[in-house]
């Protein structure tokens, strides 16, 4: 009972590590995506009303999340901040001009329809030209498909894992009782009744190892948080309060449920 309760606390911790890691790519691949910039440039000569209407326009596309609007002489704060020269020693007049700063909804992104917008920004009148890093945008838009797909195989395979670790050790406790099972059928008993004290013993395991698998995380969140004061796991907490003990019954209901058809197996050999 030790050895199964040990292993299905492991398999508890890797089936919460799987889901945490998919959710944590999905957050980290939205972060990224809500990052990316897309710098519509605009004519010197238009009017507060022009600008207006150009930023109409692109906002009704529903992939947009937010448009800034830089006129020339926030252009020039930005360029001081970013390289630290002064041009204006040099030249009087601003060369830099206004633009508009766009954002977009991290679901639908990819780099085909970042480049299928920005070539519609450049048939708005009043529009200069659309600048956006398309190589960068490009490799971290591949990186991140290309990691989440990752992330979900290894999800995926430590899941199954899980699952077969609880299998496997109520399939060694199904066959080392063997002579019991046949004693039972010898005595008339039903293969479904032998079967719900398998299915009854996997959920009590379930829960245990559940509420050990609670303890090992708030002893690692106590030590993490000893020795990073900054680090804010608060919002996490209620989550895997509930999370943990869903997965331990879910893998002990399965694994037991599955391994109790051993039973007719080893009834028949």
């Amino acid at each position: 009972t030790m050895i199964t309760i040990s292993m299905t606390t492991i398999a508890i911790l890797l089936t919460t590590i799987s889901l945490f890691l998919v959710f944590s790519a999905n957050k980290l691949s939205d972060q990224i995506k809500k990052s990316i910039e897309v710098n519509v440039y605009l004519e010197d000569s238009l009017t507060q009303q022009d600008i207006q209407g150009i930023k109409n326009k692109i906002a009704s596309s529903p992939v947009i999340l937010k448009i800034e609007f830089v006129s020339k002489s926030d252009a020039v704060k930005k360029f001081l901040a970013e390289t630290g020269e002064d041009f204006r020693k040099v030249i009087e007049q601003n060369p830099l001009p206004a633009s508009l700063v766009v954002k977009f909804e991290p679901d639908p992104l990819n780099e085909r329809n970042i480049e299928q917008l920005s070539e519609q920004f450049k048939k708005i009148e009043g529009v200069n030209d659309v600048v956006y890093d398309y190589k960068t945008v490009l490799r971290i838009l591949n990186f991140l498909r290309s990691f989440k797909y990752i992330i979900y195989l290894l999800s995926g395979t430590l899941i199954l894992l899980a699952v077969y670790l609880v299998y496997s050790n109520n399939k060694i406790q199904i066959f080392g009782n063997r002579n019991l099972y046949l004693t039972m059928n010898l005595v008339g008993a039903k293969v479904k009744t032998m079967k719900i004290p398998i299915v009854i013993n996997g959920l009590f395991i379930g829960i245990i190892s559940s509420a050990l698998t609670l303890a090992i995380y708030y002893i690692v969140l106590v030590l993490l948080t000893k020795v990073f004061n900054n680090i804010k796991f608060i919002p996490l907490i209620g989550v895997v309060d509930f999370l943990i003990p869903v997965i331990g019954i879910l893998l002990g209901f399965i694994g037991s449920y599955i391994s109790s058809r051993k039973i007719s197996q080893l009834l028949h050999d």
